[in-house]
């Protein structure tokens, strides 16, 4: 019997149609005219006499044999070399290593969760050529019919080679097994610890040999097996014979996972085999005292992995799994030797599998440099520095108070607006309300994100065009040709920030460039940005530039005046942004908000939480609201002083996981939530100076989707269904619905979010509607239009101009209202 043979047969239940041209292992083709039935193919590997893939499904086995006859041949030359054969319909490869006379077989599945189900089984070379030989006789001889096609082509070609092969180098008489030892030793002073003993050969390369330049995932290369062990709190635990990369694969994993639990204010628990270490951790929700439980041990007393055992050729399709009696139950000596470490700091468990992985990447590419060019390595390296950082985020004890908050305070309250007595009535004492079309105009392709009301000039951004319109008439006043780009309005022109992060400045009156920087482009996450403009503050354009900066551009010079750089723990994601008085307020998706001066960039203060901000705060004058977590996750409301960053209180949302949707709604006693249901969005309101909870609503009152904004002691939420709400802020009781009628979802505007100007309510959707927002009388509807109000502005006249994703446009003039005159 050789020691390796190969079989592709037809498996006789299932069948595939397939194309004439396809056949000889092409691909399966849709059932038409002129196709037939042709069986799936089922591999058969055998090493010794038993059959190691049994649990593999692989359609295209002729393709898979192909290639494994097209490995041998490049292998043959040489006395030393590694080709890996990659399946078709799953993620299993084969690996064959020749040494010698010999060869080494490996069959495993690649991917995030790796198996394997045989490493290094030494074979003869010589026979492993002959069976691949046979195998292509079989497949040919099998369907005479389909020699003509390209895949039976290329076999004949390799079974010519294999056939006339001229091996060379069978008088070598080398170990295929024989490895220098390589060791991973214990950190003696750590409360975790993790040591490996394992043999490692060097210098094969799995493509090809060694092109320069040229990258290649080998996870064969990091599939060295030998001894491990731990030590915890002084308890030394044998793990037994195992995968040390891949068990640090699977615990680095783990630990960032329940690191990601902890900061969302979750639990976690899994237990799962770790590359032949049985590996569980649990880690709690505590906000203070981050604990885990580690469990550790050999996946079986006598330290051998419960995998699929290898069965022999007479019972080919059986399985049987090692740990398990003959019946199928599971054997009680499975889990004797397992150890469990309750109590631990989740940060010590974080911090022994960065230790591991560090010291075992240190063990592999000093055995072989090779490996600094496998992928696979690299992606792991990237993971440990990401998780270190993110670690490094969690435990950071920045946090600072501002100890001279008075000069911000003077200057926002200097800069508060103060009402004006207005000449007339408003538009809320009016009954009713009459609006005439003014102008209509089509602007192909625009951007509604660069549609701008400034003044008495609408500029309007689109796919190759910036254009301005005066906004009474709709005339054209002027059109430059741009490319599409991130627009914001500052206070000398439209600044439009390119991808490859070029700024230009459009002067308002005649469209030309005034003034031209440029930043490094941001590539993960959207561009944000604030603008400065106040009296008494230099005219700045802050934006984010690369992954971690913001920096702050001189609108008058154009150079940059500060730069910032802010630390998100490893992840990429959108910053949140928002400017008040002389402070910039920072929430880049961490565990920090931070307050940032905008005339030099400086950190005024910092303010920290276990859960991440993903949010902008709200500002009101004496008062800063911001939502810690609530991203699938606990969430907590924080009361700050704006200047100083002293937290007045911090309120936690009953509710876990929460989602909350939108920034916190400021009433006038009240602070609001809007928080994901099942079937809806429902409300928690608490107290604007002490935090205690005033109501939450025990059923939806909004779908989610609902844009809320807050007028007075009223919570007033324009509904994607095509409904107006207006909800108590203090009791949460629902004063009033009004529904438009039915709407089709295409009709639904983009943007939701009403309007408040002169006391008036205007509201988007099919049509605009006018509500009085105290007691929601409907004063007046705009339209019909043909424009769908995706982008709604209203100026100060109360003139209403809505713009469509298609670009239609409409103007809409308020006409003339009667008043007592007393």
């Amino acid at each position: 019997m050789r020691s390796f043979e190969i079989f592709v047969e037809p498996e006789p239940h299932r069948s595939m149609t397939w194309t004439p041209e396809a056949s000889a292992g092409g691909v399966p083709s849709s059932p038409r005219s002129g196709t037939r039935t042709r069986p799936n193919e089922v591999l058969d590997l055998f090493i010794q006499g038993a059959n190691v893939t049994a649990r593999v499904a692989e359609r295209h086995a002729s393709c898979v044999l192909r290639d494994l006859a097209s490995a041998l041949t490049e292998l043959i030359p040489s006395s030393r070399g590694k080709r890996i054969v990659r399946f078709y319909d799953d993620a299993w490869e084969l690996c064959v290593e020749r040494v010698g006379a010999s060869a080494t077989l490996s069959v495993y599945r690649a991917g995030s969760e790796p198996t394997v189900l045989v490493y290094d089984r030494p074979v003869v070379f010589s026979e492993m050529c002959a069976s691949v030989v046979d195998a292509i006789d079989a497949t040919l001889s099998r369907s005479p019919d389909d020699a003509r096609g390209p895949v039976a082509r290329e076999l004949a070609g390799l079974r010519g080679a294999l056939a006339d092969r001229s091996l060379g180098h069978d008088d070598e008489d080398e170990d295929a097994t024989a490895a220098p030892l390589v060791l991973v030793d214990l950190e003696r002073d750590a409360p975790i610890s993790f040591a490996a003993e394992f043999a490692m050969r060097a210098g094969a390369a799995a493509g090809g040999a060694g092109e320069s330049g040229v990258e290649r995932a080998d996870l064969h290369a990091l599939l060295v097996r030998g001894r491990m062990r731990a030590e915890v709190r002084g308890r030394s635990v044998e793990l037994g014979d195992a995968y040390p990369f891949l068990f640090a694969e699977r615990l680095l994993d783990l630990s960032r996972r329940a690191l990601d639990a902890w900061e969302r204010g979750q639990p976690f628990f899994t237990r799962m085999d770790a590359g032949g270490v049985m590996l569980g951790l649990r880690a709690n929700a505590d906000e203070d005292l981050p604990r885990a439980a580690l469990t550790l041990g050999p996946t079986r007393a006598d330290g051998a992995r419960s995998v699929l055992a290898l069965v022999p050729r007479s019972d080919a399709r059986g399985l049987a799994r090692a740990g398990q009696r003959g019946d199928g139950a599971p054997d009680p000596s499975s889990r004797r030797g397992t150890a469990t470490f309750p109590e631990l700091s989740l940060f010590d468990v974080v911090e022994s599998a960065l230790a591991f992985g560090r010291a075992l990447v240190r063990a592999i590419i000093r055995r072989d440099r090779a490996q600094g060019q496998n992928l696979r390595l690299a992606a792991f390296r990237r993971d440990l520095r990401a998780t270190s950082d993110a670690l490094r985020e969690v435990r950071r004890q920045d946090a600072r108070i501002n100890p001279a908050p008075e000069s911000y305070r003077a200057f926002a309250e200097s800069r508060r607006v103060r009402p004006a007595s207005e000449k007339g009535a408003p538009l809320s004492s009016a009954a009713r309300l009459r609006y005439a079309q003014r102008w209509q105009a089509l602007v192909p392709g625009i951007d509604l994100r660069a549609t701008f009301l400034c003044g008495d000039r609408l500029i309007i951004g689109a796919a190759a065009e910036t254009f301005c319109l005066e906004r009474t008439t709709g005339e054209l006043l002027w059109r430059k040709s741009t490319p599409r780009a991130a627009s914001v309005v500052t206070p000398a022109g439209v600044a439009r920030i390119g991808g490859d992060g070029a700024i230009a400045l459009h002067d308002f009156a005649t469209g030309d460039v005034t003034l031209r920087a440029w930043i490094a482009p941001r590539i993960s996450g959207p561009s944000a940005g604030a603008v400065v403009s106040s009296a008494g503050l230099p005219r700045l354009l802050i934006v984010t530039e690369g992954e971690r900066h913001l920096v702050a551009i001189d609108l008058t010079s154009g150079e940059a005046r500060w730069r910032y750089q802010w630390s998100s723990g490893g992840r990429s994601g959108a910053l949140r942004l928002k400017r008040a008085g002389k402070l910039l307020y920072v929430a880049s998706g961490d565990s920090a908000l931070t307050a940032v001066d905008v005339q030099t960039g400086a950190v005024v203060w910092r303010m920290r939480d276990r859960l991440r901000f993903v949010a902008a705060p709200t500002v009101d004058h004496e008062a800063l609201f911001a939502i810690a977590g609530g991203s699938s996750s606990a969430a907590a409301l924080h009361a700050v002083d704006p200047f100083s960053g002293q937290i007045a209180w911090t309120a936690r949302l009953l509710s876990t996981p929460n989602s909350v949707e939108g920034a916190p709604l400021l009433a006038a006693s009240s602070v609001c939530v809007a928080v994901r249901a099942r079937r809806g969005l429902r409300l928690a309101g608490f107290h604007r100076d002490t935090g205690k909870q005033l109501f939450e609503t025990e059923t939806p009152v909004a779908p989610v989707g609902t844009s809320w904004l807050a007028v007075d002691d009223l919570l007033v939420g324009n509904t994607p269904a095509g409904e107006l709400v207006g909800v108590d802020a203090s009791t949460g009781a629902v004063r009033y619905r009004h529904a438009f009628g039915r709407t089709v979802e295409s009709d639904v505007p983009r943007r939701l979010e009403p309007v408040l100007r002169s006391g008036a309510l205007f509201v988007p959707h099919v049509d605009v509607h006018v509500f009085r927002p105290s007691d929601g009388a409907h004063l007046a509807q705009i339209g019909p239009c043909d424009a769908i109000p995706d982008l709604l502005r209203v100026d100060e006249r109360c003139d209403v101009y809505v713009a469509e994703e298609s670009g239609h446009m409409a103007a809409f003039g308020v006409g003339p209202r009667l008043s007592l005159v007393k």
